[in-house]
């Protein structure tokens, strides 16, 4: 009697057993994983301003928010000093590596709703002042606006442009540069032959 009864309470709870497992469930993960981008680029490397530049004729001009400016050259220089009774904005001789000659293309791409890309900071210092360095960021496609209404005197930090919501995707600007020459400049007999750097910088709060 005993091992009857010892053997239904085994059967009893083999079959409990089976209840709590369903052979026709499973179960799996879904992960989901989603990097942050925030990324900025600008395809040119150095905006020259050559007044020694033999190449041009002196009536090559860049427009920059709806104003003409001549190119810098030689010839324009030569024009300047012989016309010249104030001061005046000259656009570039040429950009090295910009797929446009006329002005570098900033790209920023970002799955960030917030961004900002500003000048963050200025390496070395021009004889004339950095302040004659004149910057100018245009729209192209994409998100923000600029904050350069005008061409503008570079400083560290400087907003250049900016997206305050809804900033994800792709956004292009163009970014032109110009310098100022001034008639009354003392230019050393040796001339001037310098550069400085200005670093952008993207962040994101």
């Amino acid at each position: 009697m005993k091992k009857k009864l010892v053997a239904l309470m085994a059967l009893l709870a083999g079959l409990a057993l089976a209840q709590t497992t369903d052979p026709t469930r499973d179960d799996h993960k879904v992960t989901v994983k989603i990097p942050s981008i925030l990324e900025l680029s600008l395809d040119a490397s150095d905006y020259l301003f050559d007044f020694t530049d033999p190449t041009l004729t002196g009536s090559e001009t860049v427009t920059v928010n709806s104003a003409a400016y001549t190119k810098a050259s030689r010839a324009a220089y030569d024009t300047f000093i012989d016309t010249a009774t104030g001061t005046q904005h000259f656009a570039p001789t040429s950009i090295e590596d910009a797929a446009n000659p006329d002005y570098g293309t900033v790209i920023v791409r970002t799955n960030r709703a917030q961004w900002t890309v500003k000048i963050d900071s200025i390496s070395g210092s021009l004889t004339l002042g950095n302040n004659r360095v004149k910057v100018f960021a245009e729209k192209v496609s994409g998100k923000g606006a600029s904050w350069t209404t005008t061409p503008t005197p570079i400083t560290a930090p400087l907003t250049l442009f900016n997206a305050g919501s809804g900033g994800q995707g792709r956004s292009v600007y163009k970014l032109y540069y110009l310098f100022t020459m001034d008639i009354n400049d003392d230019i050393p007999l040796s001339g001037i032959n310098e550069y400085i750097t200005v670093n952008l910088l993207l962040t994101s709060p």
